[in-house]
């Protein structure tokens, strides 16, 4: 019997000739590499228990690439794409089939966690009464309203995850049940409030678009209601009903996720990473950082830097 990877992947993605596999531990774990001619980067699989699988992507594509899926298990798929707070889910039939067309200079990373149908039907529902349907319900929604932060929270923990097999695969099944979780109360909670109309939903993806390309820039209410096309006064309310989020904690988050970059990967001072995060103090811009993430700027870029400087030694 083929693995779970190589059930959820490894057989279509042969067909199309465009990754290749290279074991990379004795846990199973397998590293797709692309074909050099299209792509740069990896696809990381790592399979927790039976039925779960965390896949870490950071693929870019040069050329331009088509491709067909067909004849594959179903299987059911919750993602944190680059955005801030950029969730996704998908319920992968095995009736159907898919073609995507990738254009040149797509940037495909982020994490997700991929399920077996067994995980919802023998777990979720024998154990706790939850009907698999509400759960396919509620992740194909979150196509609609992708902000959930604490569901990010939670990807970007399991993609961190660095605990040895057994005590990583108990984590992993944890941490999947508690998105799920997450998941669920916010489609229930959705429920009960009244839809938005189709230009409505349309008008806040764009405000919430305009928010992510101008972080930096002042960004007010009346602005973002006005890319969605609304008043102040519906905005706030259609926005926070139907991600859980104000706009202004939102900017926020995109802000402060900018800072955290900028820290990472650049030299730049204090005071010019405050300004490219859109604030113009300093001592205001540090307060927020600390408070999002338990730590100053400063001592946050020494603990990369530590971290960074021990990996460097460790790989000599």
């Amino acid at each position: 019997m083929d693995s779970l990877i190589e059930m959820l992947f490894l057989h279509r993605l042969a067909k199309e000739n465009l990754l290749e596999k290279t074991k990379i531990d004795g846990n199973g774990r397998v590293e797709l590499l692309p074909m050099r001619s299209y792509a740069d980067g990896n696809y990381l699989l790592k399979p927790a228990g039976k039925s779960l699988v965390v896949s870490a992507a950071n693929l870019s594509f040069r050329q331009p690439y088509e491709y067909t899926v067909k004849d594959q298990p179903e299987y059911f798929c919750i993602g944190l794409s680059p955005r801030v707070t950029g969730i996704g889910g998908a319920h992968i039939d095995k009736d159907k089939m898919y073609h995507q067309h990738i254009s040149t200079g797509f940037l495909h990373s982020g994490v997700g966690v991929l399920f077996l149908p067994e995980f919802f039907d023998n777990f979720l529902n024998s154990r706790y009464g939850i009907s698999p349907d509400e759960i396919t319900q509620a992740i194909e929604a979150l196509g609609k309203f992708p902000l959930l932060p604490d569901a990010a929270v939670i990807l970007k923990q399991i993609g961190a995850a660095s605990f040895t097999e057994d005590v990583r695969n108990i984590w992993i099944e944890a941490k999947a049940l508690e998105l799920i979780s997450v998941i669920l109360d916010w489609h229930r909670r959705l429920a009960a409030v009244p839809p938005l109309r189709e230009d409505d939903s349309a008008g806040i993806a764009c405000a919430v678009r305009y928010a992510e390309e101008h972080c930096s820039a002042p960004l007010t209410l009346d602005l973002l209601a006005k890319q969605a096309a609304m008043s102040v006064s519906k905005f706030t309310t259609a926005f926070k009903t139907h991600t859980g989020l104000s706009a202004a904690s939102y900017i926020r988050r995109l802000r402060m996720e900018k800072a955290m970059n900028l820290l990472k990967y650049t030299a730049a001072p204090l005071s010019d990473i405050a300004g490219m995060s859109g604030y113009k103090h300093q001592s205001r811009f540090s307060t927020l950082f600390r408070e999002q993430f338990g730590v100053m700027p400063s001592e946050f870029r020494k603990r990369i830097t530590r971290v960074t400087q021990k990996n460097e030694q460790g790989g000599t």
